[in-house]
């Protein structure tokens, strides 16, 4: 009787194995897969350690600090930049309609700071410009900032900053 719950077992099991395929062997060793796991650990901490210091070493900062609608042709923004001291950046100041659509637009080029000694200090300078508008705006902003290379920038002046 033994033996044939044993064939009973052996049959359902080769049954199985016979619908399912039988157990696949790995075809990666245990050492490769160590090997693998390693080079995907070390890639994971280089891309996070790139990651981490090269977001800190492009430090820039932008605000709209106030604006100033003056009539249908002309308009001033007072914006807030943040900045690496020797580096040049290029500002998208526009001024917008009730609806949304852009009255005015300038690219206001900001150049390094001439006092070599501002490391260390306080890296936010305030700027204003005015803008000339073709319909009366409703409000000005900063678009954005961007780091340029001197060379790209025509004719950097900074702005009056205090």
């Amino acid at each position: 009787m033994v033996s044939n719950a044993n064939q009973a077992t052996a049959s359902a099991d080769n049954s199985v194995a016979t619908r399912y395929g039988g157990a696949k062997q790995s075809r990666l060793s245990p050492k490769t897969r160590r090997i693998i796991a390693i080079i995907a650990l070390i890639g994971a901490v280089a891309m996070t350690f790139w990651f981490a210091f090269s977001s800190s070493s492009s430090m820039l900062a932008y605000k709209t600090v106030g604006y100033d609608i003056q009539n249908e042709s002309e308009a001033w923004v007072e914006f807030e930049v943040t900045k690496e001291p020797e580096a040049t950046v290029g500002c998208a100041i526009r001024v917008r309609t009730d609806t949304a659509a852009v009255a005015g637009y300038k690219t206001v080029f900001i150049g390094p700071d001439e006092d070599p000694n501002a490391a260390g200090k306080d890296l936010t300078k305030y700027y204003e410009t005015d803008l000339r508008t073709d319909q009366l705006g409703s409000s000005g902003e900063v678009e954005t900032c961007w780091y340029v290379e001197e060379e790209e920038a025509p004719n950097i002046s900074n702005l009056r900053d205090y």
